[in-house]
């Protein structure tokens, strides 16, 4: 037993070089940035925005203007007679982007019947979400203005410009939401556009530091001498497919802690009854990334006997890449349930897209169908320590030639 443990020490501490265990640790903290970026991001839009306003009009509809532009933002700069430039100076010190110039006939226009003009001046520093949905906000100024000189004019009530109240409710696979259909689809896009992401590239961090690992010692000849130590193959497959799971098993961990911390759900959201993941739900995601990860682990395993190098091993990587890739993107702009019977299918024997979808699944209770995903994904892994078993005990590591499963993997 003792040998086994010191194997299984010796790739556990191959693994947790830092160049291998730099990008898996990496990856759950960029998950967590980019989580807090979009939150910042939403905070900073729900703030009123900052702008200036040039009157030159001075008649009641300008004033109605100006009383809006007051009462939905802060005013950096308020003149009557003052330069455009003067006014996007202070503005920009004060941190707003945006001055309203009103021309001096603004209220000879709308009482003739025509209609008033404003000129609005934007400055946009920072090509950014930020920089270009702050500039949009003070359209909804301007419409808010609009709206208000339309009741200053007419004099009508807010039920005679509006006279339909609208109430909502949206099925999302029968669930019910009292919420706007876009509504509840920007919550979906905004919290689940990076899960795929983030479990793709978990699951070629991973199979790249194996494979990395296994042409390393292939390179430096040193797998040769772990071949010629008087312990069996199957130990030392199963002490490398140990020492990884460990490494995948903390790697697990943090991902599914950073899937956690942004807080998958679609709550709150117009009042809604909230749709969001438990402790169990996450439980389970990270169950099924593990099996997955183990799969990748002895998948890549197999593939590592095949590179005679560390660049080798970058080419062999590829197909393992296009698998987790296909999911991926296919799972961003679609739901695998509305796709056709083969394309499901297709997708559904990927292992790499149980993980993937299983977050959306347990958001809409289906448990069983992700049970079932972990399932499958007991079944793959099962049969990549099979082949990585096989692979080992021919003489692939020594000679080159595996048989007939050289010819098979040759030809994949």
């Amino acid at each position: 037993m003792r040998p086994f443990v010191r194997l299984v020490w010796k790739e556990a501490r191959e693994l947790l070089r830092p160049r291998y265990i730099l990008p898996i640790l990496l990856l759950p903290l960029i998950f967590v940035g980019m989580g807090q970026g979009f939150s910042g991001v939403e905070a900073q839009l729900g703030q009123e925005p900052t702008v200036s306003v040039v009157d030159r009009d001075g008649g009641e509809y300008g004033d109605v203007v100006v009383e809006t532009l007051e009462s939905r933002s802060t005013l950096a700069y308020r003149s009557t007679d003052g330069s455009v430039q003067t006014a996007l100076n202070e503005t920009s010190a004060a941190g707003g982007n945006a001055v309203i110039a009103i021309p001096g006939n603004f209220t000879e226009r709308i009482e003739s019947g025509e209609r008033g003009r404003v000129h609005l001046y934007t400055t946009v520093e920072s090509v950014s979400i930020v920089g270009i949905a702050s500039s949009a906000q003070v359209e909804e100024l301007l419409s808010a203005s609009a709206h208000n000189v339309t009741v200053a004019v007419t004099g009508a009530s807010e039920a005679q410009l509006d006279p339909i109240e609208r109430d909502h409710t949206t099925y999302v696979k029968g669930r019910q939401l009292d919420a706007p259909p876009g509504v509840v689809s920007t919550a979906f896009t905004s919290q689940f556009i990076f899960v795929p992401v983030i479990i793709m590239l978990a699951i070629v961090f991973s199979g790249q530091m194996v494979m990395n690992s296994m042409a390393s010692e292939t390179e430096h000849k040193t797998l040769e001498t772990l071949l010629a130590m008087p312990v069996e193959r199957r130990s030392i497959v199963a002490a490398k497919l140990v020492g990884g799971s460990i490494v995948g098993l903390v790697a697990t961990a943090l991902y599914t802690a950073g899937i956690a911390f942004s807080n998958l759900s679609v709550g709150e959201v117009g009042g809604s009854s909230a749709l969001t993941l438990g402790a169990g739900d996450y439980l389970l995601i990270g169950v099924s990334l593990f099996f997955t990860l183990v799969g990748t682990l002895a998948l890549a395993l197999c593939l590592g006997l095949f590179a005679d190098s560390q660049q080798g091993a970058q080419m062999l990587l590829l197909p393992l890449s296009g698998l987790a890739i296909v999911p991926m993107f296919a799972t961003m702009f679609t739901d695998v349930d509305v796709l056709g019977v083969g394309t499901k299918a297709l997708l559904l024997a990927i292992p790499f897209t149980h993980p993937i979808i299983a977050p959306k699944r347990l958001l809409f209770d289906n448990t069983g169908l992700v049970l079932a995903g972990i399932g499958y994904e007991i079944c793959f892994a099962l049969a990549a320590v099979w082949l990585a078993v096989k692979l080992f005990e021919s003489d692939r590591p020594i000679t080159g030639n595996a048989g007939w499963l050289d010819r098979l993997l040759r030809l994949v």
